[in-house]
């Protein structure tokens, strides 16, 4: 009896690790964009990023990937432009501290790519979005990237711009340990 009890005992301390949400390798977790300004590609990334998920490509309709971003943590390596990018005309970040991005559903379509449906909340503005995302689960850390373009406008981040242009190209890459 007490060898059941051991081997109960055993294997729901298995499960449970195996259930355990990945762990954010935040010193390799990256969110940069880019944006033309004058014709040019401005460069920029935030610093300050939380990323929780629970993966399981055997489980994706329990499986997440959430993300809070610090607005304040905005760097253009231009300390100027990043103080304006902080005002009430762009990301406003009295008001408006965090950008949240909250998934809704995964779905697989190839080997290691799936479609990544999300909330996206910038200034108080939710929009769903649907994004592309690469896992590689061969990789230590366990990578997940992805690369997408918004539309600054649809979440009211600047005014209208001759020379600022509307699309932000944004990439991701999501490091986690087991």
């Amino acid at each position: 009896m007490k060898l059941i009890q051991h081997l109960v005992l055993l294997f729901i301390s298995i499960v449970s690790l195996n259930a355990q949400e990945l762990l954010q390798n935040k010193a390799d977790t990256a969110i940069d964009f880019k944006i033309k300004n004058l014709g040019v590609y401005v460069n920029g990334t935030f610093t300050d990023a939380t990323i929780s998920s629970n993966f399981n490509i055997d489980s994706l309709e329990s499986s997440y990937i959430n993300a809070t971003i610090k607005v304040n943590s905005i760097n253009t390596k231009n300390k100027k432009r990043d103080a304006h990018l902080l005002q009430a005309d762009f990301f406003d970040v009295d008001k408006y501290p965090e950008i949240k991005f909250v998934s809704t559903k995964i779905e697989k379509i190839s080997e290691n790519n799936y479609k990544l449906s999300a909330k996206l909340t910038i200034k108080s503005i939710v929009k769903n979005i649907v994004v592309l995302i690469e896992v590689n689960e061969n990789s230590k850390p366990v990578t997940i990237k992805s690369a997408f373009k918004l539309n600054r406008r649809d979440y009211n981040v600047g005014g209208r711009s001759w020379v600022l242009s509307n699309t932000v190209k944004i990439r991701v890459i999501y490091k986690l340990n087991r």
